[in-house]
């Protein structure tokens, strides 16, 4: 009798597992609990925000093209989880819109109706058998004017870009209306054109975050001589204003002081400011002015900048390699992380690192009247230095050796709002040579985000590209263009896009790892110096002991100065021991806090539950 109630009892629990397993899988298919610390697999207030806007009279439709049977059994089966994570995400989105968006997932079979529907869409597909079938995971969504946005393929490497780029659609297809944002700048930001005669240079691609802002945007190219913004631009995207013309810069005080919206990026030298190639004098550009400037109007707005100064950060500066091939950091070129990107403001809010190089300084002039909030700021080890130094051909370790900071945070980027005066109190300066001033002479409130770098929208200090089934899929590195989109985002009043895209970052810095090779290579840079002074010596002590030959001869050493020489080659060869210790010791330390992490990641966390598991089975 007591085998049978055993029985009965395994099979009831056994019962009751496989009920509560398929009740589960049914009523908590999308169920998830987010740990992460700045939780990242949960909807932001901003896409709800968004997803609340929709009609349920007018939904917009989803049409998710996905192969999971085809992925699973393919070599490409990882590719199945990523999609998974697609299909939940965009049920989030359906069950928030509450019937605003209208969600369809299509399985397409090879050689099906849903396939010739998948392709017709511009769905790109992946070869999965060696008969050439293809899968899908890909989005098609639609309004209720026939208007379309596409996601032919979801690339998993831009995983935290997944809500944005999903919530980006449907503001999109819910606002049709777009903005406009004039670009104004000297710079081919918008790509060069194709040469007109052979030997001419080659056309060159715009800078991605232009393309991306179109995406959202019009974007409309402004002259640079121009004496009148367009009326129809929102916000002005001003980029290396340099020497602008008076009546430019009236034009622009006009437009900040009749309501518009102004995103401007000086730079105290612009790396991508290249000066054209003399054949005949191929170093007639080294000298070259590579500044801009505002002229009056930042003054009128109450910031002080000097556009013939960089600012140098040790504790931010990026790692290159010198002339001799070596690894230096070169404190001319920034990168900020952490406290140094003001985590408050919609602009910065969320992002977690940006790459800028040879930047300037702003800072608030006593008495204005408009609001200085900082967005960027660089360390306290930080100093100025004319932007000269850095010049045609510049020296990373020469600026590091001379390094002296002041112990001065420094502001790169700043908002400016509140009442502002005209920089021209005598009108346009094009206009009545008698001086009668007929534009506007004051605002209540200006509205300008500034940026003190103009080279961080470029390509090449935020973002590579690479081939995806014939797609130019962007791989970012630092959020420059998020930080440029969310200004505009911002200024237009896309304040919900901004809190989407602000994500934060699916990777994590190791901060010890980043200071232990920071002291290490600071003692590392000191004890090189020290080399080289004792070489200079050296060479200086052999010459002396040269021309103080009496026979003039210059063909064989004396015996003083062999007896120098082996002296200077015995401390190099011992300096260069203990530089080779240094890097030992700094390899050791890396090494045994990477074990030691790694242990706690893979061993110690789940020990830990399992003790927490123990603990709770023991106290029930």
């Amino acid at each position: 009798m007591k085998d049978l109630l055993n029985a009965k009892g395994v099979a009831v629990v056994a019962l009751l597992f496989l009920a509560v397993h398929v009740l589960s899988s049914v009523a908590l298919q999308s169920a998830r609990l987010d740990l992460t610390e700045n939780e990242l697999y949960t909807l932001t207030d901003g896409t709800r925000n968004i997803l609340a806007t929709l009609d349920d009279e007018e939904p917009l439709v989803f049409k998710y093209f996905y192969s999971p049977e085809l992925l699973l059994g393919s070599d490409y089966a990882s590719l199945k989880i990523y999609g998974d994570r697609v299909r939940e995400i965009l049920e989030e989105f359906a069950s928030e819109a509450d019937g605003g968006l209208r969600l369809e997932v299509v399985e397409p079979e090879p050689f099906s109706e849903a396939e010739d529907d998948a392709v017709q869409a511009g769905m790109r597909g992946i070869p999965v058998t060696a008969a050439g079938d293809l899968a899908y995971m890909g989005l098609l969504a639609e309004n209720t004017v026939d208007q379309r946005g596409l996601i032919p393929f979801f690339d998993p490497s831009n995983e935290q870009f997944l809500e944005y780029d999903l919530a980006r659609l449907v503001y999109q297809l819910d606002n049709p209306e777009k903005p406009t944002v004039g670009v104004l700048s000297p710079l081919p930001v918008r790509g060069s054109p194709p040469p007109q005669f052979p030997g001419a240079p080659p056309q060159q691609p715009g800078w991605f975050v232009f393309d991306i802002l179109a995406d959202t945007y019009e974007v409309q190219p402004v002259p640079l001589g121009v004496s009148a913004i367009p009326p129809e631009i929102d916000v002005l995207m001003v980029v290396h204003p340099k020497a602008l013309p008076d009546s430019t810069l009236y034009a622009i005080d006009q437009f900040v002081l009749g309501g518009g919206k102004l995103l401007a990026f000086v730079d105290p030298y612009c790396e991508e400011d290249v000066p054209a190639q003399d054949p005949n004098n191929p170093l007639a550009g080294m000298d070259a002015p590579r500044d801009s400037d505002l002229g009056p109007l930042l003054e009128a707005w109450g910031v002080a900048y000097a556009s013939d100064t960089v600012v140098l950060d040790r504790s931010s500066a990026l790692r290159v390699q010198d002339r001799a091939g070596q690894s230096v950091d070169y404190v001319a070129w920034l990168g900020l992380e952490g406290e140094l990107i003001d985590p408050e403001d919609p602009v910065t809010a969320g992002l977690t690192s940006l790459r800028l190089p040879a930047v300037g300084a702003l800072e608030p002039i006593d008495g204005a009247t408009t609001s200085f909030t900082p967005l960027l700021r660089t360390s306290p080890v930080s100093m100025e230095v004319p932007s000269s130094r850095l010049g045609f051909f510049p020296d990373p370790r020469g600026l590091q050796t001379a390094f002296a900071p002041d112990d001065t945070s420094r502001v790169v980027a700043a908002r400016l709002l509140g009442p502002a005066t005209t920089a021209f109190p005598d009108g346009d300066p094009a206009g009545d040579p008698e001086g009668e001033t007929t534009g506007l002479t004051e605002s209540d409130e200006i509205h300008v985000v500034l940026v003190a770098d103009a080279d961080m929208l470029a390509d090449r200090w935020w973002v590579s590209f690479r081939n995806l089934l014939g797609m130019r899929v962007p791989a970012p590195s630092a959020d420059n263009g998020d930080f440029a989109l969310n200004a505009v985002d911002s200024l237009a009043g896309s304040t919900d896009l901004v809190g989407v895209r602000s994500r934060g970052s699916f990777q994590r810095r190791f901060t010890v790892i980043d200071a232990l090779q920071d002291v290490a290579e600071q003692k590392y840079l000191a004890e090189e110096e020290a080399l080289q002074s004792e070489l200079r010596e050296a060479q200086r002590r052999i010459s002396e002991l040269q021309s103080q030959r009496a026979d003039g001869s210059s063909m064989f050493l004396t015996p003083e100065q062999v007896e120098e020489l082996d002296r200077f080659r015995e401390a190099e060869l011992d300096t260069r021991r203990k530089l080779r210790a240094v890097r030992h010791e700094l390899g050791k330390d890396i090494e045994s806090l990477q074990g030691w992490l790694e242990f706690l990641n893979v061993f110690g966390v789940p020990a830990l539950l399992l003790l927490a598991a123990l603990a709770r089975w023991k106290m029930s």
